[in-house]
């Protein structure tokens, strides 16, 4: 690894998700979207030590962190985004907000800060939550003076823990990356949150089940599609379908993990047809897309 120990000079680039999963079982954030512009964002980690004393003198020393307070300072925040991150409510239909208290959701926050020989340090917040935002106005002179809008970010550690490295596995608060280590690319930070994996993760894989070609199946099945790792989509671009197109009413769900999705048609399939199962836009957790694919069989 080349260590970079240029100095900070920008920020940009702030991105925000909606956590909708965080339990033993897995972690799940929604597509990320572009936040507001940046000016400033501050870090400051909450920590704790205690030195414990024996025979009269220093013995150990303990230390402890607990969530990270970042400071945001941002113009132009819409007041939709506004809403959403604070849990507050805005009427599309007649471009109102309403600050009504609410609830702030747990959010994934990104953004990258430049270094001064052109590289970038890349972090995504993987939870936490938005404070109200400090807002200022002033009365306008002959000199402007614009005025930027201000949030606190509480970032916590996930409750899912994740495989990192050797044999360590733990909860996480946050995943960074700088482009002066040649291992690390950048390429599809902002397409998704980026959750930790020890490694490159494998190539997002499907296996159905009826096995692709399979004859004589029973017009009662209920075809399932095994992933082999979780996915951020969900069961969105999956179908059951004939081979005219004719698509076949299913409920299509996904178990907790987000490995298996089943198709279970509504009523019996028809015999001796051909079925085609079709995943199109499929998408896991590290960001990893699987090329549109259809998987045939033929009932009994």
């Amino acid at each position: 690894m080349t260590v970079n120990k240029r100095s900070f000079v920008g920020v940009d680039q702030i991105y925000y998700a909606l956590v909708t999963q965080d339990d033993s079982s897995a972690y799940a954030a929604g597509t990320p979207a572009v936040f507001a512009p940046a000016m400033k964002i501050a870090q400051a980690p909450k920590s704790n030590s205690l030195v414990q004393y024996a025979d009269n003198q220093p013995f150990d020393s303990m230390n402890s962190e607990g969530e990270t307070e970042l400071n945001v300072e941002i113009t132009g925040l819409p007041l939709d985004i506004h809403a959403e991150i604070t849990g507050r409510v805005w009427d599309a239909a007649t471009g109102r907000f309403f600050d009504n208290g609410g609830t702030p959701p747990d959010i994934a926050l990104g953004f990258r800060a430049k270094k001064s020989n052109g590289d970038y340090r890349y972090y995504w917040f993987l939870k936490g939550k938005f404070a109200a935002p400090n807002e200022e106005q002033e009365t306008q002179t002959d000199t402007p003076a614009p005025k930027s809008t201000s949030l606190k970010f509480t970032a916590v550690r996930t409750v899912k823990t994740f495989a990192l490295t050797g044999s360590i596995t733990d909860s996480v608060k946050r995943v960074v990356g700088e482009t002066s280590d040649a291992n690390f690319s950048a390429t599809t930070w902002f397409d998704d949150v980026q959750v930790p994996v020890a490694g490159s993760p494998d190539a997002l894989t499907c296996t159905p089940s009826p096995a692709d070609a399979a004859s004589g199946v029973a017009v009662s099945v209920s075809p399932t599609l095994t992933f082999n790792n979780a996915l951020r989509t969900g069961v969105t671009g999956i179908a059951l379908v004939e081979v005219d197109g004719t698509v076949i009413a299913a409920a299509i769900t996904i178990n907790a993990a987000n490995l298996v999705v089943t198709i279970n048609p509504t009523v019996d399939l028809d015999p001796a047809t051909q079925y085609l199962i079709v995943v199109s836009g499929a998408r896991d957790i590290y960001g990893q897309a699987l090329a549109i694919t259809a998987y045939d069989f033929t009932t009994a």
